[in-house]
């Protein structure tokens, strides 16, 4: 996976940069995009975690199945859960937030690919080089932090160097294309972040520190710009047009 997720937006900006001129969306409109059910986690997704601790219970030779997991054995296992039942609702919500996370995820990216389909126009490929390059850079710096290495990273993701290079190349093409989308409905909307409103949508640990940083580096605009970003895409993903896979399609 990128170490640049897709949805983030980042500050650094790379030039050459794009003349939102050439470029225009086909629909300011809200989305439509088809998603699957939100997830629910059946008796029988909860009965699959239950055989993991199955499985595992070495010290308990009595426990050879789900239901040999008593009262008694989950107050010596997990502390402040003292019945099945309790285990079972607190593993139900485990499953279903996890299922949401992923949710949202697939749905932020059924958006983005929604928005870079509207736009029109060509990407210059001077543009397109120079934030490979950077974003090279970025990997570099990113796996480095990891103590890990280029080398390192291709074969835990089992990709060849011809295959990193053209994901690299097919991200950094989406995110330009994606950057560009948000930047017109910025536009078009004249949406602004105020600076003491950036921490709503820059995610940092030291709000003070990072906003002191920026602007004692001059980079309050590229803040700015990186938070309206963020700004828009939100109101982009809360306002789609969902239609879940096998119903009637939305009005």
């Amino acid at each position: 996976m990128h170490p640049a997720n897709r949805k983030e937006y980042p500050m650094q900006e790379t030039a050459p940069q794009l003349d939102l001129s050439a470029f225009a969306l086909s629909s300011y409109d809200s989305v439509r995009i088809v998603m699957p059910p939100q997830p629910v986690a059946t008796d029988d997704d909860i009965d699959a975690q239950l055989f993991v601790y199955v499985a595992s219970a070495t010290n308990h030779s009595s426990i050879r199945s789900i239901g040999d997991l008593t009262d008694e054995w989950v107050k010596s296992q997990f502390d402040g859960i003292s019945t099945m039942a309790e285990l079972r609702a607190g593993i139900k919500q485990d499953l279903e937030h996890q299922g949401m996370v992923a949710w949202s995820n697939t749905k932020f990216q059924k958006c983005s690919d929604a928005l870079v389909a509207r736009l029109e126009g060509e990407l210059p490929a001077d543009v397109v080089a120079a934030n490979i390059e950077a974003s090279h850079a970025q990997y570099e710096q990113r796996l480095k932090s990891f103590g890990s290495t280029k080398e390192r990273y291709l074969r835990e993701e089992h990709l060849t160097p011809e295959q990193f290079e053209e994901k690299l190349r097919d991200d950094v093409v989406f995110q330009l294309k994606l950057n560009a989308a948000l930047d017109k409905m910025i536009e078009a909307m004249g949406t602004e972040v105020a600076p003491s409103e950036l921490t709503e949508y820059l995610s940092t640990d030291d709000p003070d520190a990072f906003l002191a940083e920026i602007e004692a580096n001059g980079r309050m605009a590229d803040a700015q710009r990186a938070a309206a970003r963020v700004k828009v895409m939100r109101s982009v993903v809360d306002t789609a047009i969902v239609e879940t896979e096998g119903d009637a399609p939305a009005a």
